[in-house]
């Protein structure tokens, strides 16, 4: 077991404790947290005085692993562009653990992504959810599927009409999409019934989303984009996650309304799509005071996965959102958005033991990750 104590403790959910002791137990949970020193015998202990306990962030959008832009095009396996909906490919599939963006990510205190598929195409494949700790995939993975990438806007329309074929517009992704959920409708109805239709992968997929067992994560900038996703969302009844949401501040109250969640971002992104003009540090702020659930991103590797506590940070001090909620928005935001709150994303009694001890505050560009532990195991250590 080991007992970091002394420091100044970022519970997210429950305060901040000054001088506390986190409580790390063998089986890879937090055992207890102290709100003072504590002597625990038997333990390595880990002076954190003056230093800063944070939980492990929690970055709910990336293609970590799939996309290693170190090897060039060799390394690009994020997108299956050779059908618009590609609904049977996997994530899991493609990772490669020993992408330096792992050790990058550990060094920038995030212990938790979501990587998975490109925004080629309409329907992209499945995505996972892991830790960055690791050399087996099947053992760093704690939700697969996590979700069905799908996409709209300028990616897909652009993709596809260079080889001449649907969709080439907005309303050629639509229907798209709503013609493979309609498929999957009626292969389930079959599927139910005396004479069972062939296995079908993709189906099998889309019967997931079907049944509310996973969410289809749309790759949205536009407002127009993201209100066509919510309307495709109600015929169906399922449930969905906006990704990106550069312009969701237009349509803020519709989305608060409707439920729908937006991890925003990349905040740092600079490149000159049309659609991605409105970008502004305050629209996670401005969601979240709209009643949206919102999380930021770094959508590595369009910008490197250690940035995203300066993101948190610039929304924190240029954007409006505060330290607290721009702590929130990566860490227990995203963890709620991924369904896996009761785990991650705070630092609590019987929670995952993904801890960070900061030289300073995360927020401060001088502190460095020190110590990043993931499921009670020390991961990275500077200098090490």
């Amino acid at each position: 077991m080991i007992l970091i104590h002394g420091g100044t403790i970022l519970t997210v959910t429950d305060g901040v404790i000054e001088g506390g002791s986190v409580l790390l137990g063998d089986d890879g949970k937090i055992a207890e947290v102290f709100a003072n020193h504590t002597d625990v015998p038997g333990v390595t202990v880990i002076d954190a005085a003056g230093k800063y306990v944070v939980p492990g962030f929690v970055d709910a959008h990336t293609h970590l692993g799939i996309c290693d832009l170190e090897v060039g095009e060799i390394g690009e396996d994020e997108n299956e562009m050779t059908n618009p909906s590609t609904p049977a490919c996997r994530a899991l599939d493609a990772v490669y653990v020993w992408d330096s963006g792992f050790a990058d990510a550990l060094a920038g205190g995030i212990t938790t992504v979501f990587t998975g598929p490109g925004s080629g195409n309409v329907i992209g494949g499945q995505s996972i959810t892991m830790k960055t700790a690791g050399y087996c995939i099947d053992e760093m993975v704690i939700q697969n599927p996590a979700g069905l990438k799908t996409a709209s806007g300028e990616n897909p329309k652009h993709v596809y009409k260079t080889k001449n074929q649907l969709p080439s517009t907005r309303m050629g992704t639509a229907k798209v999409l709503r013609e493979a959920l309609s498929k999957a409708r009626d292969y389930k109805e079959r599927r139910a019934g005396s004479e069972p239709p062939v296995t079908d992968l993709d189906m099998e997929v889309l019967c997931k989303v079907l049944n509310r067992e996973i969410p289809l994560r749309t790759h949205s900038h536009r407002a127009d984009d993201m209100i066509t996703m919510v309307r495709i969302r109600d015929e169906f009844g399922i449930r969905m996650v906006i990704e990106h949401g550069t312009d969701s501040v237009r349509v803020r109250h519709e989305l608060a309304r409707a439920g729908v969640a937006v991890i925003t971002g990349p905040l740092l992104d600079v490149s000159p799509k049309v659609e991605t003009a409105s970008s502004s540090f305050n629209t996670p702020h401005l969601l979240h005071e709209a009643g949206v659930l919102t999380a930021i991103m770094t959508d590595h590797p369009v910008i490197p996965i250690e940035s995203l506590r300066l993101e948190a940070a610039i929304a924190a001090y240029e954007g409006g959102a505060g330290e607290q909620e721009a702590l929130e928005f990566i860490t227990i935001n995203p963890a709620k958005i991924l369904g896996l709150e009761d785990r991650i994303g705070s630092i609590a009694k019987g929670k995952d033991a993904d801890l960070v001890v900061w030289s300073g505050h995360p927020f401060k560009a001088s502190s460095v990750a020190e110590k990043t532990f993931v499921n009670g195991k020390l991961a990275w250590e500077v200098n090490a």
